[in-house]
């Protein structure tokens, strides 16, 4: 039935029905281009507040980068700070002047970013007692103390062939040492305490510090190793054994540079020599083939980063000879000599060191920074060095009387004194004993009491006092604690951590 309210389209009408629509008139440019920039208006706002905020935080780390100063900062010579410059792998030693090796080890390889194959001689699956459970007691004499400490040179990793001035680090030859230089238990106590500390303080991977793991972590190693500990060590030899794997890891990924970086900058060539030095120690006294690889090329570095002047610079610069820099690129080739590894090019660098070290002698007999001075803060640096290698007391005699009688009237060894250089006191309590006679007699009596003194409840070293040494002596993080800790007891060790011997042992 049709529905009477729908009419159909008749004739004309249903046709135009169906028509095209009339053409639309083009846009112009102008209103093609308003129309695209309102279908876009929420994208382009977008893009205008990221551009603001990336300009903005750029600014910010720029400013920082400009102003901020590093961790380490050097002031007179005292410590590091920060520029870049590269330096390319050292050159590879002849064959004939590394001794044939007998062992049968596998070849780590350095320039992989992983460092599977690499493993030490002791890992956590092999120590006869966990890491954790074993309290050794802190000895209060000698006698105590060689009964307990008597049994690390029957133990793996070469002590019992170690150079004659590393024999005070263990069994009897460590008492005899404490008693011929006067060592109070006291000062042994302090010295176990501080380890103590430093073991709860490692952090998981191995490493100390926050910032400046490389020298963080070899002073901490050197701390260890100055104490006759290696992975084997009961209550110290995990610890010791992380912190290797830390630096053979880390050190690998960055092709032998330890400061665990691609370049070398201001503090990277203080990081470098550090942990080389603590690694050189460690092969000494293990013989652990697995880091031979790594030390030698570490090495390498230093040979080749000496300049034509015979010292070394921030990042290896050969422009300028710095004594500050260049008194832990000589501990650490001392060390690399010890290791009989006959690394080359490391005598003769060597050598090249004493003449610079000629040149830096002021005309009291003191040291300076970059020529000729007399500084406090470096004269220990120059008089240590001389005798760690071939330096005669006769010609170092006349310095050693001016750092004495300006540490007597002027620079009193306070902890918390206005005057107090914990930087200067490493390189002078180790001087002073390598010179033995009235130095070592005085000096002795100067720091050893303070130094226990000063020791925190935790065994840590506390902030001192002092402003004018940058911020690792008066600092209260974490790397800041471990610089002052680890300085402390390495000056509290010397009393048998190397003994005064010639030039070849």
């Amino acid at each position: 039935m049709h529905d009477p309210l729908q009419t159909e389209p008749q004739g004309d009408e249903q046709q135009e029905e169906f028509a095209a629509p009339p053409a639309e008139q083009p846009l112009s440019f102008m209103q093609r281009f308003q129309q695209k920039l309102a279908e876009s208006r929420y994208f382009m706002l977008s893009c205008v507040i990221h551009t603001g905020i990336v300009i903005i935080m750029g600014s910010i780390v720029l400013y920082k980068a400009m102003v901020e100063p590093p961790d380490f900062v050097a002031e007179g010579g005292d410590g590091l700070v920060s520029s870049t410059e590269d330096l390319s792998p050292p050159p590879e030693s002849p064959a004939d002047a590394v001794p044939t090796e007998t062992q049968v080890a596998p070849t780590p390889n350095l320039n992989s970013p992983t460092i599977d194959v690499i493993q030490t001689t002791s890992t956590a699956s092999t120590f006869k007692v966990a890491p954790q459970q074993v309290n050794v007691k802190i000895n209060t004499n000698a006698a105590d103390l060689a009964k307990a400490t008597g049994n690390i040179a029957k133990m793996g990793g070469g002590l019992g062939g170690l150079p004659g001035s590393m024999k005070g680090r263990v069994g009897a030859g460590k008492a005899k040492a404490m008693t011929d230089n006067k060592m109070k238990p006291k000062a042994e106590q302090a010295v176990l305490k501080g380890l103590v500390w430093l073991q709860k303080n490692q952090a998981s991977d191995g490493s100390w510090g926050e910032a400046n793991k490389g020298a963080m972590t070899g002073l901490a190693l050197l701390c260890f190793l100055g104490h006759g500990e290696t992975p084997e060590s009961q209550q110290f030899g995990f610890t010791v054994n992380k912190a290797v794997e830390w630096i053979l890891t880390n050190g690998a990924a960055n092709e032998g540079r330890l400061n665990m970086r691609k370049a070398f900058d201001q503090p990277g060539v203080y990081e470098h020599a550090i942990c080389t030095y603590a690694l050189g120690e460690y092969y000494t006294m293990t013989q652990d083939y697995n880091v031979k690889e790594l030390f030698t090329k570490a090495v390498g570095y230093i040979v080749q980063g000496q300049g034509p002047g015979g010292g070394w610079a921030y990042s290896y610069d050969k422009t300028f000879d710095d004594l500050s820099v260049g008194g832990w690129q000589i501990q650490a080739l001392k060390a690399a000599h010890l290791s009989k590894l006959g690394i080359y090019g490391v005598d003769e660098a060597l050598d090249k060191a004493m003449a610079m070290l000629e040149k830096f002698r002021g005309p009291k007999g003191g040291y300076g920074y970059r020529g000729p001075a007399d500084l406090y803060s470096l004269s220990g640096v120059g008089i240590l060095c001389q005798l760690f290698w071939k330096g005669e007391r006769g010609v170092l005699k006349k310095g050693m009387e001016w750092v004495l009688e300006e540490t007597e009237k002027n620079k009193p060894v306070k902890y918390q004194g206005t005057t107090a250089d914990l930087y200067a006191w490493y390189y002078h309590t180790q001087a002073c004993l390598m010179f033995g006679g009235s130095a070592w007699t005085k000096w002795n009596r100067w720091f050893q009491d303070e130094t226990v003194d000063a020791q925190a409840a935790d065994g840590s070293w506390p902030p001192m006092a002092a402003k004018s040494h940058g911020n690792l002596q008066n600092g209260t993080n974490m790397s800041a604690t471990v610089y002052r800790t680890t300085l402390c007891v390495l000056m509290l060790e010397v009393f048998y951590r190397y003994m005064p011997t010639t030039q070849g042992s």
